[in-house]
């Protein structure tokens, strides 16, 4: 039972009328269900020192910044999703592999999802950036699927960036005038097409030696 002592401050916020700021109620306890994670290898305390870190995190972008979830959905969804990606990770050994790759999915999704939610939600035109964050996001997510051998990363940071791409492009047509970008973008994408297929056909054994390579990735 003293592994939920914590959880008491938590609730005693809320009655009581105190002038302790939130954030640092939940950062420490976050703290605490993280140390029990790895002393315990438990991916449940994984889970609920994630939620409570994170719920500190989000205390503090409503009541400090005015930063609301349908405003910047990436800055209240991202570090939750990889705080569990972490305690999956940390106690894999605990999971099962459908278990495992099934968190990989989702936080993946969570954190591609939010960035996307974001570009539609504030405008490209308010926010120009946001389509370049999610580029880096999916950048960072197919070096890290390379890296780790992992098929789910590889395949979603692909999806991503393409998407990220497309709405750079759209945004520079709609905002900017720039139709001559489509055609480049068209261009491309042709001669991109033909010079993977003229490498199948000249390199098919490599090929497909890599495509068997990549099934034998974790999912």
């Amino acid at each position: 039972t003293g592994t939920f002592l914590p959880v008491l401050p938590v609730l005693g916020f809320w009655v009581l009328h105190s002038q302790t700021h939130y954030s640092l109620v939940l950062v420490p306890i976050g703290l605490i269900y993280g140390f029990l994670s790895v002393s315990r290898k438990s991916f449940g305390f994984g889970v609920l020192a994630s939620v409570a870190a994170n719920g500190g995190l989000v205390y503090l972008l409503h009541h400090n910044f005015g930063y609301a979830l349908f405003e910047h959905a990436q800055i209240w969804l991202i570090p939750g999703a990889l705080c569990v990606l972490a305690a999956a990770y940390l106690n894999r050994e605990q999971l099962t592999p459908q278990q495992f790759a099934a968190i990989r999915y989702i936080t993946m999704m969570i954190i591609y999802v939010s960035s996307t939610a974001d570009i539609f939600w504030t405008g490209v035109r308010e926010a120009p950036w946001l389509p370049m964050v999610l580029a880096v996001l999916s950048v960072a997510g197919v070096f890290a699927g390379i890296m780790l051998r992992v098929r789910a990363f590889l395949f979603l940071g692909l999806s991503f960036l393409v998407l990220s791409l497309v709405t750079m492009i759209l945004s520079a047509h709609l905002n900017l005038g720039w139709e001559w970008l489509w055609w480049i973008a068209g261009i491309s994408l042709g001669v991109a097409i033909i010079a993977v297929f003229a490498l199948f056909e000249k390199k098919r054994n490599e090929v497909l030696q890599v495509v068997e390579g990549l099934k034998q990735w974790e999912r």
